[in-house]
């Protein structure tokens, strides 16, 4: 959905609310997370975490913008920040400085509560807003310190902010007096199926179904439904929706069609259109699909491991 004029207040959740906060976001996009794991370091420290996420795909999945493969182990760690009283650049310096080893002190990556886990992917959370620059400084940093970890992500203020956003009821338990039940609000399921070709009555075809719900108090128009994937390791988006395409045309509502409150629009997509983002291109993994409103929300749905198997063979 579109950004709010101001920011989730991230930082008066403190460290302990702000973890589960993330729990509970992760679990709702990762099957199989599980927040826990207390290390063998123990002790209270504010900036020691005993809290440790953890999640083994059981089938190849995009996080961000890796592939996850069956079996890998990923591991997250959260570090909150009183951003507000200590301002961007000095959270970020204080940030990275805790995955920097020092003679009296070892970094976050060579804690036991990590080390004993051996995880390929280690990943990040944080309300600290992250650049690009900062995000490369921090993943460079952290293989200079431990390479036997395959991958680093960090996960920072913008994507907490549309996560949060995309769940409501997730969102009401954290932030209760700020939001009033949203008068424009969609709903978006994934599903397989098999159709008639409206063409040749004889024949079926093999679709990707996108439905879209609206769960909001007024009508709402969808302005568009994208397929956001990673292409040879890049973040792409496509406009799937070929309106020049009999087939399409004919399966699909029009533009600008209303969705009253408690009705859906389904929009059907042939696996043959989809395959076609496969060709030119060396890896292709669909990580989700965004429909985006008149107003300029948007509503996302996570694209699992059946759906891409499905989709890709």
């Amino acid at each position: 959905m579109a950004k709010p004029a101001f920011i989730y207040a991230f930082d008066n959740l403190g460290p302990e609310r702000f973890t589960e906060l993330c729990g509970l976001l992760l679990a709702s996009r990762y099957k199989g997370f599980l927040l826990g794991g207390v290390g063998a370091d123990g002790g209270i420290d504010s900036e020691l975490d005993e809290k440790l996420g953890e999640w083994r795909s059981e089938s190849t999945l995009p996080l961000l913008n890796e592939v996850i493969q069956p079996g890998q182990l990923v591991v997250f760690q959260f570090k909150h920040k009183a951003t507000a009283r200590v301002g961007e650049s000095r959270a970020r310096r204080q940030l990275l400085s805790l995955y920097r080893c020092q003679r009296s002190k070892k970094c976050e990556l060579h804690r036991n509560l990590i080390l004993q886990k051996h995880p390929n992917v280690y990943v990040l959370l944080t309300n600290i807003e992250v650049n690009s620059e900062f995000r490369t400084t921090f993943i460079e940093q952290c293989k200079a310190e431990n390479n036997k970890i395959q991958h680093y992500q960090i996960i920072g203020l913008d994507e907490l902010e549309t996560w949060t956003t995309m769940e409501v009821e997730v969102r009401h338990l954290y932030f209760p007096t700020i939001f009033g039940p949203p008068r424009f609000h969609l709903q978006v399921q994934l599903d397989p199926g098999i159709m008639g070709d409206p063409v040749e009555k004889d024949r079926t075809i093999d679709v990707f179904i996108v439905s879209v719900l609206n769960v909001g108090l007024v009508p709402s128009y969808v302005r568009s439904v994208l397929f956001k994937a990673i292409v040879d390791g890049k973040i792409m988006s496509f406009q799937t929706l070929d309106f020049n395409n009999r087939i399409m045309s004919m399966l699909n509502p029009k533009p600008s069609t209303a969705v009253e409150p408690g009705r859906k629009l389904t929009y059907y997509y042939p696996l043959d259109v989809l395959r076609e983002m496969k060709k030119p291109a060396k890896e292709v993994f669909l990580v989700e699909v965004i429909v985006s409103d008149e107003i300029g929300n948007e509503y996302r749905a996570p694209i699992s491991g059946y759906l891409q198997s499905t989709i890709f063979g």
